[in-house]
């Protein structure tokens, strides 16, 4: 199990940190171009003291040059270090040099170049006037403008060392208040009753991002209260329906045992095994509407042709339906696509005729259709028994109702239908059914798919 770990640390490690990369890599940009700066603002200063020099000393005002000189030096030193040199018979003679500096080289090239000076590096820039009688070098140590550049540097960094903690703090601040509608959702999931779960609170507004979870979590909640509601509802309607059925039994197995004489013991036994076999029946149906109640599709099922399903289902049942006489009319032309389950399909038809074979009683006529209705399709099945009253066809969809004839049912086939119907997004019709001899009607159960 992986370890839980801060989504506000993590978040402000990462701000921090990718603030404070950025911010070195242009200061390291900076950095370089103020050096490049520096080192051109530098050379040119160099240039200007080299020509000022040269024309001072062509001027023939060396001697008064070397004194105001040495007095600025002694109270202002420069950076700058130079010399002077003069050529007479040929010979290039040192003329002046800055105060503490001394020893270059006498042929430094003119213009810009590098060497090495006691034991540093520096660089030099030399000149000479158009008789080559006068030179001036102007030299100046790397260690100065690195100096200046790291003046620069540190100029740059310790503002920034020290506003980066108040950066980090104002991050941590900052991700916290943002992750406030979080940790009100994890509250308002904290303090859900596990016994009655009601949807989270919808009136705080929320930010996009989590907006979509708490609209996740609430159908979640749903689908579990549902979930829990049918599991009750099931439970109690399982023990509801199996109380009398087993007090019936348990009734007739001690008649069974009491009866003086051996028809009355087989008769006893007979009743206990038809008891056996409607409690066997209601526990199907009520199983079978176990799975159909939670059940929910992801995604709408492949479309089929629901003739095979439906003469499948009309021939498992007309055995039964001849055991009592009855007419079996199946008309289930193929060509139709509906989008259902195949399973789904087959438990709805077969409740249907099932009902019908149950209550339309001994020699009735049963028509099974299955047709085109527009884009749609149209499974019927009607019948010639005895019908259902109208008043009361509302509440047949319902769970444990049954209509007015007495019959070994349960209630349950045509809450079964009404289920497998809403989840297939098709309608349940309840009305009139096949025309009788004494001018009535029998009863008809019409389901009704839109087209794939």
């Amino acid at each position: 199990m992986s370890r839980p770990y801060s989504l506000r640390r993590r978040l402000v490690w990462l701000l921090t940190g990718s603030v404070a990369a950025i911010w070195l890599l242009s200061a390291s940009v900076v950095y370089q171009r103020a050096h490049h700066e520096a080192d051109e603002l530098l050379d040119a200063q160099m240039t200007q003291v080299a020509d000022t020099l040269l024309a001072i000393v062509a001027a023939g005002e060396v001697e008064h040059f070397v004194e105001e000189l040495q007095d600025q030096s002694r109270h202002n030193p420069v950076p700058i270090a130079f010399e002077v040199w003069h050529g007479k018979h040929g010979q290039m003679q040192r003329l002046v040099t800055s105060m503490g500096r001394g020893g270059f080289e006498s042929d430094v090239t003119p213009g810009f170049s590098e060497h090495l000076y006691r034991g540093a590096r520096w660089r030099f820039y030399a000149v000479q006037d158009s008789d080559e009688e006068y030179r001036v070098v102007v030299g100046q140590a790397h260690a100065a403008r690195e100096g200046l550049a790291r003046e620069i540097g540190l100029s740059l960094l310790i503002p920034a060392g020290l506003a980066l903690p108040l950066m980090a703090l104002a991050v941590w601040w900052g991700v916290g208040r943002n992750l406030r509608p979080v940790d009100a959702v994890a509250r308002q999931v904290g303090a859900l009753d596990p016994q009655a779960l009601t949807p989270l609170d919808a009136s705080p507004a929320l930010p996009e991002e989590i907006a979509p979870l708490r609209t996740a979590l609430n159908a979640l909640i749903r689908r579990v209260t549902e979930a829990f509601e049918n599991e009750r509802r099931f439970s109690a309607d399982a023990a509801h329906e199996l109380r009398t059925p087993l007090a019936a039994l348990k009734v007739q197995a001690q008649v069974a045992l009491r009866a003086q004489t051996a028809d009355g013991q087989q008769h006893a036994l007979a009743q206990v095994i038809a008891g056996v076999d409607r409690m066997t029946h209601l526990v199907e149906q009520l199983l079978t509407l176990a799975r159909v109640d939670p059940a929910a599709q992801d995604s709408e099922p492949p479309p089929l042709d629901p003739a095979e399903s439906v003469t499948a289902v009309c021939e498992e049942l007309l055995p039964l339906a001849q055991r009592q006489g009855q007419t079996l009319v199946v008309d289930a032309a193929s060509g139709c696509r509906i989008p259902v389950t195949a399973g789904w399909l087959r438990v709805a038809v077969r409740n249907l005729v099932d009902n019908a074979v149950r209550y339309a009683g001994e020699g009735a006529r049963i028509e099974v259709r299955l047709a085109r209705s527009g884009s749609g399709c149209v499974i019927s099945v009607a019948d010639d028994g005895p019908g259902v009253a109208p008043d009361l066809r509302s509440h047949l969809s319902a769970r444990f109702v049954r209509g007015e004839v007495e019959a070994e049912g349960c209630g349950l086939g045509l809450s079964i239908v009404a289920r497998i119907a809403a989840l297939s997004h098709a309608q349940l019709e309840l009305g009139d059914g096949l025309p009788r001899a004494d001018g009535g009607r029998g009863f008809a159960a019409t389901l009704r798919f839109s087209a794939a």
